[in-house]
This record gives structure tokens, C-alpha cells and sequence, in this order.
């Protein structure tokens, strides 16, 4: 009788899939979906893993940016009475990642010294806080996420206005701050690098050279209002053009402004969404706001285009305070009795969608300035080309 042959041996189970082996591709297309950067930041860290995937891929970032705009956090206040900003975060939402957010930085200053006089905002972008106390004469650059805060000497000569630029994708932890010193007809930049903790002082241009047809009788050559830096450029709105400086070049130049159109108000200048330049004013009798793009027309000549009007319906009295990445930072003062103080309310108008959203309500008289707080894509999401995976993991 023949022999029977043995049964062919079991095949081994196959490995079970976790989330952690799917793969790099896989995990990206699951993290372009989640609904904000603070939640993207809170799933990155849950792993080395998740964290590689993020910082390892050149093109996440700007995809996940194009779906999710930088969100707005809340607002810095500078007080008439005080001698230290304080901060107000944007409510009505039940958003668990961005209250963890806020409880994990520092954005009640904690780490801020009060044992020396007065603290002033001066700037508030790309994640930093920009502080000046006169009483000692030092500058203060504060990394809200990472809890840093750099002492700045004060600048080699006295200022008008003063900016911080920062880009994760330089060194970790760098920033440059330019300085502007106006002199009548005559105008130049004073840089500070943390790189190399120097200032450098720039020669001077004259408004004749910036503006060929600047005005004879005119003998300033910027505004009374402070500038707006929007994509490394610094607009200043004069009554007749728009006087630009170049942060990379450290050039200054002019363009035009806008159509007039008939009630309008005095411009804010931001940007987008999508990042183009961008002025939004009020139409006093229309109850509306006009939101003019700087871009190329159909025989691709840049120029100013009015976008859309967009109907506010009735509203009390309207200051627009700043535009930024397609939000319009917005106050409208309530005026219920002439005998009683006005209360200012605080709201972020989305352009787009036109959704408006209340961030905060103060008396008129306690409020002096606000600064809003875009959250800045993290450094840490950012690959370190010499330890690209989190330390100790």
C-alpha cells in the first residue's frame, strides 16, 4: 500500500497592519485631511513615525497649506492702562486641539519680565511676538511655541516703526527685524540678524528717487501711518501712491493706488488666501466693503482689480483694522447712549465665505492697539537635515 503523503504545512499568519507600517504615502493622505495645523501638530507627535512622515516629504506643506489656511489663534491687546500686553483667543468653538494649543505656549506672557517697566507690541508675525520697553531700551523677540525669548539691544539710532521676518525654513530659531528712519524726504531701512547679533545701517534714499512725481510741496516722504508688511514687502498708503519696501533687497520703489471710488474710507492692505496683495476699505452710505487684488489682467498686466463688494448689512460704527490671509481684522463700536462709554467689539471677517466670528468685547477707552496672532507653520514640523527624526524617540 502506498504511502500517504504528509499535509502540506500550515502557511505562517500574516503580519497584522498597523497604522505605523502603512507607509509614509499613506499616513500623508490621512494627515492632508485632518481639519486644522494644531491637530496636524498633536498627530505628528504621537509617534516618530507619524513626526518623519511630515518633515521627510518637500511637497506636504504646501498641500496641506492650500487645504487649511494659517488659523487665527486670537489677538494680542495693548491696553491704555497696563504694563503688559495681554491676549484674547478667538472663541466659539468647541475645538479641543486649538484650546491645547493655547494651554501648551505661553501666550499670557508668562516668561516675560514685569520687574521692568513697560512692555509695547511693536510687531506680532510668523509666530513671533515683537516687544519693546522703552524704560530699559532693549527689544524682546518671543517665539510663543517654542517658549524662547531673544533680548534685542535697541537699534543704533532712533525709529518710526519697526517689523520682524522669520521663515521656518531658515536656521531654527533665526529672524531678522527691519528698522524704518524716515527724515523728511529722505528714508532708509536698519536691519538686525540673529544670525550674527548686529545691526546694519543702510544709506539713505530720497523721495524724489523712490517717486519720480512726488509732490514739491510735499515734504515727507512717508505717511503718518505705519506701514503693512505683506510677503516680505512693507507698503506705506500715502494719499497719492503706495511707497514699497523690498525686505530681500532692501529697495524702495512705488505703485499706484486703486480706482477712487465714491464714500470710500481709508485702506487696510494684506493679502488673501492665497497670498496676493490685496486693500479692502469701507463705503460710507453703502453699508458695504470694496476688496481690490493686485493681479494680471487677460493681457497679463498687473494692476488693481476690484475683486468683490460684499454687503455688511446694519452695522454700528466699522473701524477695519488689518487684513490678514483673507481675514479682515475688524471693530465696530456700539454707540447705545451718548452718555455712556462706546463698547468696541472685535470680530474676523472671512472674505471668502464672508462667516464673521466675535473674538472679544472691551470698552473703547481700554483698548489702544490689536494684533493678530497667525499661527505659523511649526519649525519643528520642519525636516532637521542633521537629526531628521525627533530626539530620544
Amino acid at each position: 500500500m502506498a504511502s500517504q503523503l504528509a499535509p502540506p504545512a500550515a502557511s505562517p499568519p500574516p503580519a497584522p497592519t498597523t497604522i505605523v507600517t502603512i507607509g509614509d504615502d499613506l499616513l500623508l493622505e490621512i494627515f492632508v485631511r485632518l481639519p486644522s495645523l494644531p491637530t496636524l501638530v498633536r498627530a505628528a507627535f504621537a509617534c516618530r513615525t507619524f513626526l518623519h512622515a511630515v518633515r521627510s516629504s518637500p511637497t506636504f506643506r504646501p498641500r496641506f497649506r492650500a487645504l487649511h489656511p494659517p488659523p487665527l489663534i486670537g489677538l494680542f491687546l495693548m491696553h491704555r492702562v497696563g504694563d503688559i500686553p495681554s491676549f484674547a483667543p478667538l472663541r466659539g468653538r468647541a475645538d479641543p486641539d486649538h484650546a491645547a494649543l493655547i494651554r501648551g505656549s505661553d501666550f499670557f506672557l508668562t516668561r516675560l519680565p514685569d520687574d521692568q517697566g513697560f512692555w509695547d507690541i511693536d510687531d506680532c508675525r510668523d509666530g513671533y511676538l515683537l516687544l519693546h520697553n522703552w524704560q530699559n531700551r532693549v527689544l524682546a523677540a518671543y517665539s510663543l511655541l517654542d517658549g524662547v525669548l531673544h533680548r534685542i539691544p535697541s537699534p543704533p539710532e532712533a525709529f518710526r516703526e519697526i517689523y520682524i521676518l522669520s521663515s521656518p525654513d531658515e536656521r531654527h530659531g533665526s529672524f531678522r527685524l527691519v528698522c524704518i528712519h524716515a527724515d523728511g524726504l529722505k528714508v532708509r531701512p536698519v536691519v538686525f540678524s540673529s544670525y550674527t547679533g548686529e545691526w546694519q545701517v543702510l544709506p539713505w534714499t530720497e523721495a524724489a528717487t523712490i517717486n519720480k512725481d512726488h509732490p514739491e510741496d510735499d515734504k515727507h516722504c512717508l505717511p503718518r501711518t505705519s506701514g503693512r508688511l505683506v510677503n516680505g514687502r512693507i507698503y506705506w498708503t500715502r494719499y497719492d501712491c503706495l511707497i514699497v519696501l523690498d525686505t530681500t533687497t532692501l529697495q524702495f520703489s512705488s505703485m499706484g493706488l486703486p480706482p477712487f471710488m465714491d464714500g470710500q474710507k481709508p485702506f487696510v492692505l494684506g493679502e488673501t488666501q492665497d497670498e496676493k496683495l490685496c486693500m479692502v476699505c469701507a463705503i460710507d452710505g453703502k453699508l458695504m466693503i470694496a476688496v481690490w487684488v493686485w493681479r494680471a489682467d487677460d493681457d497679463r498686466v498687473e494692476k488693481w482689480m476690484l475683486d468683490k463688494e460684499i454687503e455688511l448689512g446694519e452695522i454700528p460704527v466699522l473701524k477695519l483694522v488689518g487684513v490678514n490671509h483673507g481675514f479682515l481684522h475688524l471693530h465696530l463700536i456700539a454707540i447705545q447712549d451718548p452718555n455712556t462709554v462706546p463698547l468696541c467689539s472685535s470680530f474676523s471677517f472671512c472674505l471668502e465665505t464672508a462667516e464673521l466670528k466675535k473674538i472679544f468685547s472691551l470698552y473703547e477707552y481700554e483698548l489702544e492697539r490689536s494684533y493678530p496672532y497667525i499661527m505659523p507653520w511649526p519649525s519643528s514640523l520642519v525636516c532637521n537635515k542633521v537629526k531628521p527624526r525627533i530626539e530620544g524617540a
